[in-house]
């Protein structure tokens, strides 16, 4: 295991490249061409075809953003422990199993969400026949966002039950512990909108995902609380 230098504390075990984080990488940057502006392989032929992929922008970045956002735990993960054990390894694999059917929800989602805006064509976004498909999409995207967020959790647990063996500081367990309470907390959020996805009416669906804004609370305050916490340790 590759002991280098430390960062906010942290000793950094995973400094070389592994295997199974090279293919992790690779399934991620996969999973971004399928999101890629204008389908992948569908490169603009003339100037309206250019116009409809642009508008795909906003859409696509929020879609980055949000890949972004679990390839990076992920990443950081591999940095502070430098794991390829086997129950690593099947978490990560189940990982990318669930980011690569992820994509689709996710594209559907931020998609249809920009058809509003001034401009944008149906052409461009993803349209929904009715509220029922608006809700199975909204279910699919929760339980999705959702298992991706248990899965970096149960990541970190294994770390966590393992602090002995690969030495873990007490700060280092103390940041290792809060980061499972953030992904727990992550996994928590989207069955809020998924429970309410499945049982108000068509009129109050739009409820199911205007919950995600819990984020902008919840995790905040989670943060703030974990410097508190991680400054009285170190006082």
């Amino acid at each position: 295991m590759s002991k280098t230098h430390t960062k906010e504390g942290f000793l950094i075990r995973g400094a070389e490249m592994t295997r199974l984080e090279t293919f992790i990488d690779a399934a991620f940057a996969f999973a971004v061409t399928l999101l890629v502006v204008g389908g992948g392989d569908n490169i603009p032929q003339n100037y309206d075809e250019f116009l409809l992929a642009m508008q795909q922008v906003p859409a696509f970045a929020l879609c980055f953003a949000n890949i972004a956002f679990f390839w990076y735990a992920h990443y950081l993960w591999s940095r502070r422990y430098g794991l390829e054990d086997a129950k690593s390894t099947f978490l990560s694999m189940i990982l990318i199993f669930v980011v690569l059917v992820y994509v689709y929800p996710l594209k559907a989602i931020y998609s249809g969400a920009f058809l509003w805006l001034p401009g944008v064509t149906p052409e461009s976004a993803f349209v929904y026949a009715s509220a029922e498909d608006f809700r199975a999409v909204l279910i699919i995207f929760g339980l999705g966002y959702s298992s991706l967020s248990f899965i970096i959790a149960l990541l970190n647990w294994h770390a966590l039950n393992i602090a002995d063996e690969i030495e873990l500081t007490p700060i280092e367990q103390f940041d290792t512990f809060t980061t499972v309470s953030f992904w727990l907390a992550s996994t928590v959020i989207p069955l809020g909108s998924v429970v309410l996805a499945i049982y108000t009416s068509d009129a109050w669906l739009f409820s199911a995902g205007v919950f995600y804004a819990v984020f902008g609370i919840a995790l905040p305050a989670i943060k703030f609380h974990r410097l508190r916490a991680r400054r009285a340790l170190l006082a």
